[in-house]
């Protein structure tokens, strides 16, 4: 399942695909002018928000594996940041640090 939040300067995909209990949680922005995209959940600003220690096992990877629950839990949670106008500025800012290093490689089709 995909949830879709818009930005200033950017595409926010709240992804989650679930297979019996267990499912992959990803947090995806694209820039819609290149079609530039990243999946942040190791992002530190991300991290901090959802209260996870950034040298957990679990979450070192840019898709999280978890049961349904903490999914489910972590949806909500992705939501009420990326509608919050003043956490989506702050994070639109630390993504374009991001990108200036390069991060960002993965290219999504641009429909016009």
């Amino acid at each position: 399942m995909k949830t879709l939040i818009q930005g200033k300067q950017y595409n926010y995909n709240i992804i989650t695909n679930c297979k019996e209990d267990v499912c992959c949680f990803s947090i995806r922005p694209t820039d819609p002018a290149t079609g530039r995209y990243s999946n942040i959940n190791n992002l530190n600003t991300i991290l901090a928000e959802f209260d996870i220690d950034p040298w957990g096992e679990k979450f070192v990877d840019s898709v999280w594996v978890l049961d349904y629950s903490e999914t489910a839990e972590f949806e909500k949670i992705a939501v009420n940041l990326l509608t919050d106008k003043t956490f989506m500025e702050y994070l639109e800012r630390k993504l374009d640090e991001d990108r200036q290093c390069g991060e960002w490689e993965n290219i999504e089709k641009v429909h016009h």
